[in-house]
């Protein structure tokens, strides 16, 4: 037969299921030596022991919530410290790209032939699609940010005067992180447009736009793409917790994914289309086009590596 266990007994085993192995001895030490202090303080003033026993266990309140402050995890989504650029990112991002792609995918649609209720419709249906995923992808990353270890250390580390970091423009970073979101937009959406509704009429009477038909239809943009989106919760990640040498490696690694193969595109002649150029009375535009997208990739991929990089070092000095 076996013994009925005790209210504390009960309590204690309840608060050391959701803690790491590790911790549970420690933890169950002393939370058994504060249980019995806190009962011994209320039989002194005349409660009898199961009542004093009873009170206490309610004061420490539910097993689980006392388990997360031991193991300083979170019982929130998003926490106080991030709700407010959460919800200030979320805003600007739905009222930004969700109008403009449906503004570019009614256009595109609408070019194709289909009739205006049926681009209207289908703009609105993928226009819904991209504010869901905005919501969950930028949900998901804030979600994340509120439980990795070095935001949360920095949050709650001890505070001394001599500790305050030097004044800087934290505003002017989000709105440059933010810019960085709306430019990558409008490059993609000008992209769009100016494959589809800037598109001309080719020799064989087919309308051609400027970037290679080959190239277009195999969905190397999408995959681009895809990379460029995914750099957006990283920067984020080191928004918040700060820079480091492997962010900086990591934000190379992201850079160089969609840089190497934009240059090798431009360089060999792939990502243009020498019939549209043709078309548009400018057979010489593919070869300066070109050049100038692998100055520009090249540029830009400079200034963000050796940014990441001087971030992370300026980090390390301040220390």
């Amino acid at each position: 037969m076996t013994a009925t266990s005790s209210p504390t007994d009960r309590y204690v085993a309840a608060t050391l299921r959701s803690l790491p192995e590790r911790q549970r001895q420690d933890i169950e030490a002393e939370l058994r030596a504060l249980i019995a202090d806190a009962i011994d303080d209320r039989r002194e003033a005349g409660v009898d022991a199961d009542s004093a026993e009873h009170e206490v266990l309610t004061e420490l309140g539910a097993p689980a919530r006392l388990a997360a402050s031991y193991s300083d995890r979170s019982l929130h989504l998003i926490g106080p410290e991030f709700y407010l650029d959460y919800v200030r990112l979320l805003t600007v991002l739905l009222s930004t790209l969700v109008p403009l792609w449906f503004v570019i995918f009614a256009l595109v649609t609408f070019a194709d032939g289909s009739p205006a209720a049926v681009a209207f419709g289908g703009a609105l249906y993928s226009a819904l699609e991209t504010a869901l995923s905005i919501a969950f992808f930028t949900t998901l990353t804030y979600a994340i940010i509120e439980r990795v270890s070095a935001s949360r250390t920095k949050r709650k580390a001890s505070w001394d005067p001599s500790s305050l970091p030097e004044v800087r423009d934290k505003r002017g970073q989000f709105k440059e992180l933010i810019g960085g979101v709306i430019f990558l937009a409008v490059i993609v959406i000008a992209l769009v447009l100016a494959q589809t509704l800037g598109a001309v009429e080719g020799p064989d009477g087919a309308r051609v736009g400027p970037v290679a038909s080959g190239l277009w239809e195999s969905g190397v943009f999408y995959i681009a793409l895809l990379i460029a989106i995914a750099s957006i919760p990283f920067n984020l990640l080191a928004y918040y917790t700060g820079w480091s040498t492997s962010n900086a490696i990591a934000n190379t690694v992201f850079v160089a994914l969609f840089a190497v193969p934009a240059i090798w595109l431009a360089a060999s002649g792939r990502l243009l289309s020498e019939e549209y150029f043709r078309a548009v009375g400018w057979p010489e535009g593919t070869k300066v086009i070109a050049g100038v997208v692998v100055v520009v990739v090249i540029l830009i991929t400079a200034s963000d590596v050796v940014g990441g990089f001087v971030r992370a070092s300026k980090k390390r000095r301040t220390r």
